[in-house]
C-alpha cells in the first residue's frame, strides 16, 4: 500500500494576506492596536487575535462579524476559546487592505496628527496631554491658575489674555477659560469644545480643549508660526523626521544664535534629504 504523501502548506502569493503580514504588524503598531498575528495552516491566510480595546465591535463573535458585515470585508470571526478573544482570519491581501482602512487608518490619522501638535507645543516647551480618539483629539491643560493656557495664548496673538483675571480663585479661571475657547475657535476657524475642572488644594486646574483632526492641523500650523525659544532644536527634529536619527544641528557657541546654523549629516543622510527636497534627482536613498 502507497502511503499518502504529507500535506505541504501552500507557500504565501503575492494576493495572500501572508504575504502582506508585516504591512499588517506595521499598521497595527502605528494604530496602537494590540493583537496578535499567527499565519493558518493554509499559508496564505493570517488569523488576528484582537485584544485591543479600540476596536469598533464588541468583544464577541456576533458584534465582528456584523462589523465585517458592514464595511465589506472578505473575512470571518471566531472565538479563541482559550484567551475568549475574537479572531478575525483574513485571508487574501484584499482582505488586509480592507481591514487596515476600515479599522487601523482612523486611529493611524489620528495618532499623527497628535504627534505633530506635540511636537510643535514641546518646541514651545509646553507640556500638555493629548488624547486620542479616532476623529477627534482632547488637549489637556493642567497646573496651576492655567499657567499653560496662558502661555499657549500668547502663542496665539493673545499675550494679555489673562490680564485683570484672578486666577487664583475659580470665577477668574472660568473667565480665562472662555477667553482661550474663543481665542481658539477663532484661530481654527470653526468652535471647538472646552471643559474646565476646578483645582483644590490637592490637585491642579484642568481646562480641557476638544478639536476635530482638521482643527487640529490649522493649530499646528498657526503654532509653527510662532517663535521659538531654541528653533535649533526644531530644526534637529524635523530633520530626524526626514532622514533618520543621527543628524546634528549646531550653533555658534553651542547654543540658539541667531547667525547660522551647521547641518551635521552622514552621506546616506544627506541622500535622503536631497531625495525629499526634489524627489525627480537621481539620488534616491539606498535600500536600508
Amino acid at each position: 500500500m502507497t502511503a499518502n504523501p504529507p500535506t505541504v502548506p501552500q507557500q504565501a502569493t503575492v494576493g495572500s494576506a501572508a504575504a502582506v503580514k508585516q504591512q499588517l504588524e506595521d499598521a497595527l503598531k502605528e494604530a496602537g492596536f494590540l493583537a496578535q498575528i499567527n499565519t493558518a495552516h493554509d499559508g496564505a491566510s493570517l488569523h488576528v487575535t484582537m485584544y485591543s480595546s479600540k476596536c469598533r465591535f464588541a468583544d464577541s463573535v456576533e458584534d465582528a462579524t456584523e462589523w465585517l458585515h458592514q464595511t465589506g470585508i472578505d473575512a470571518t470571526a471566531t472565538l479563541d476559546e482559550r484567551t475568549s478573544r475574537v479572531v478575525m482570519t483574513l485571508p487574501s491581501a484584499d482582505s488586509v487592505k480592507m481591514f487596515n482602512a476600515a479599522l487601523l487608518q482612523p486611529w493611524i490619522t489620528a495618532r499623527t496628527t497628535a504627534t505633530h501638535l506635540n511636537d510643535v507645543l514641546a518646541d514651545h516647551g509646553l507640556d500638555c496631554t493629548i488624547d486620542v480618539a479616532p476623529a477627534s483629539l482632547s488637549l489637556l491643560l493642567a497646573d496651576d491658575e492655567l499657567d499653560t493656557a496662558v502661555q499657549l495664548a500668547r502663542l496665539l496673538g493673545a499675550p494679555d489674555i489673562g490680564t485683570g483675571l484672578p486666577r487664583h480663585r475659580p470665577r477668574g479661571i472660568r473667565r480665562l477659560t472662555e477667553r482661550v475657547h474663543w481665542l481658539i475657535t477663532g484661530v481654527v476657524g470653526s468652535p471647538v469644545s472646552t471643559e474646565l475642572e476646578h483645582g483644590c488644594a490637592h490637585e491642579t486646574d484642568r481646562l480641557t480643549i476638544k478639536l476635530t483632526l482638521e482643527q487640529t492641523r490649522r493649530l499646528t500650523q498657526r503654532l509653527l508660526l510662532a517663535e521659538v525659544a531654541n528653533p535649533s532644536a526644531r530644526l534637529q527634529r524635523l530633520l530626524g523626521r526626514t532622514v533618520g536619527a543621527g543628524a546634528s544641528v549646531t550653533t555658534p557657541g553651542g547654543g540658539p544664535g541667531p547667525d547660522h546654523y551647521t547641518i551635521t549629516l552622514g552621506p546616506e543622510q544627506a541622500r535622503r534629504l536631497t531625495h525629499h527636497l526634489d524627489p525627480n534627482l537621481d539620488v534616491a536613498p539606498a535600500v536600508v
